[in-house]
């Protein structure tokens, strides 16, 4: 069989099947791939802490009081760094790295439900150009003829402030501002710290961002339920 052969044969299998739902597979499978990396990231963190502190402890055996206590005035900042420092740079680096998860994967399903609607109606569908998430959501809407129902969806506001931690991490050095009310509560909650924080009366906060791990650990699950629940 020559090439042109498996080609016909191929697309004669594929006829008829979906692959919608072979490319919703594929995303979620890469919220498991997050999920591993998140576990990581805490691990190294955790582990670079405790032998910081052993470390730490080792030096100061020996020393009397006055003589520990200036050895740990001098080496806490060791320590503190882990945290302050290469943490905030990890979750920060995740925040960025799960919101890009989550276009890519509006994307893949952009073209998968384009490819299938395609199939069905028999005529040829413009693709998507935009990479953005807002231009993905009106392309299955307007383009593709879907109710996505995003207002019913309550996993879609917590999207959108991911969105804006993650335009606030990349763009303006960790200045947020935002209407969101979703990352308001978080931030009442201390999931999400804001420094220099300034209300408006129209409702609108900002205020310099630190991001806790554990808005991490609950933003995750968050994004794969969206996917999970979106009406294609």
């Amino acid at each position: 069989m020559d090439e042109k052969e498996k080609a016909a044969r191929r697309e004669e299998i594929r006829k008829g099947l979906s692959v919608t739902p072979m490319m919703h597979r594929f995303v979620m499978g890469g919220f498991d791939e997050m999920e591993d990396f998140n576990e990581f990231m805490k691990s190294a963190i955790k582990r670079e802490q405790d032998s910081t502190s052993r470390r730490i402890e080792k030096g100061a055996r020996g020393l009397n009081e006055e003589e520990r206590e200036r050895y740990y005035e001098f080496v806490s900042e060791d320590y503190q760094k882990i945290g302050e420092v290469f943490g905030k740079a990890a979750i920060d680096f995740f925040i960025v790295m799960l919101y890009a998860r989550i276009e890519s994967g509006m994307g893949t399903l952009c073209d998968a439900l384009r490819q299938d609607r395609q199939e069905q109606k028999g005529e040829k569908i413009d693709s998507l150009e935009s990479s953005y998430l807002n231009q993905m959501k009106d392309y299955m809407v307007k383009v593709l003829c879907l109710d996505l129902d995003l207002g019913k969806n309550r996993e879609w506001p917590e999207i959108l402030g991911l969105k804006a931690l993650r335009n606030a991490i990349v763009h303006n050095d960790g200045w947020l501002t935002t209407k969101n009310g979703a990352l308001k509560k978080h931030i009442e909650e201390g999931l999400v710290e804001l420094a220099q924080r300034k209300d408006e009366d129209n409702g609108q906060v900002s205020g310099r961002i630190q991001v806790r791990s554990e808005y991490v650990d609950y933003i995750l699950p968050k994004a794969r339920k969206f996917f999970q629940e979106l009406k294609i």
